[in-house]
């Protein structure tokens, strides 16, 4: 149940900020426009509703690979139960793209123009592969960082409530005060979704290509690195 819990989890965080995307990138949908503090919400909401479901399912609610690579790290997760966390994460990113095209499947055959890779992959307003890596590392450990401090305030007492509020507000706080880079701060909502929408026919795809340097590089090693090391600083105290 751990595993689906995993899978369940990540779903719900993927599909919930995918469809937001979808709504506000392609034409015909009845939101069309984006707006920044929707944006924050739509986000928020889908981080901490699935981390709670994950937690309800009976799960640990890792739903980042950089969780994932910190707890192998300090000890506390092998590498079988790893991997298939891992697995799970991916699966989770496939279907949640699946589902998107499902409902979404007349929005993109009437979008030609509008870019798609961004919908599914966070990407900068401007690119700068130094300054963008540091950002991802800084943003990925100062989002998880609240995240498990506030976890181990409660000294394990927790509900998926409050662990689904604490999720949202610490997207939210983030997403609200730092300046919009394109850090997803999870390899799972960038990388994983990058190499589905590689495979996956989205109508109107174009030959629009994954950035992978920038996917790799940044959304995958930043990101990690800022997982482990939010994961092993919190673990001293």
């Amino acid at each position: 149940m751990n595993y689906v819990s995993e899978f369940a989890g990540s779903l719900v965080f993927l599909l919930g900020g995918y469809a937001y995307m979808c709504n506000v990138s392609l034409k015909k949908t009845l939101v069309s426009t984006l707006n920044y503090i929707e944006l924050v919400f739509a986000w928020s909401l889908a981080v901490g509703l699935g981390l709670a479901v994950a937690v309800i399912m009976g799960g640990p609610g890792y739903l980042n690979p950089g969780v994932v690579f910190g707890n192998i790290i300090n000890g506390s997760l092998s590498i079988k139960d790893s991997l298939i966390y891992l697995l799970m994460e991916f699966l989770a990113a496939g279907v949640a793209e699946l589902i998107c095209l499902v409902f979404f499947y007349d929005s993109f055959k009437a979008s030609p123009e509008a870019p798609k890779r961004g919908i599914f992959s966070a990407y900068p307003v401007e690119k700068n592969m130094v300054l963008n890596f540091v950002q991802e590392i800084l943003a990925t450990f100062a989002f998880l960082f609240l995240v498990f401090t506030c976890l181990k305030a409660t000294a394990g007492d927790t509900t998926p409530l409050q662990i689904g509020v604490i999720g949202f507000a610490s997207v939210a706080i983030l997403s609200l005060t730092l300046n919009s880079t394109g850090f997803s701060m999870n390899a799972m909502r960038s990388v994983f979704s990058s190499i589905w929408f590689a495979i996956i026919p989205f109508p109107n795809k174009n030959g629009e290509k994954v950035d992978w340097p920038y996917q790799l590089i940044v959304n995958l090693v930043g990101s990690s690195i800022g997982g482990i090391a939010a994961v092993l600083v919190t673990g001293l105290f």
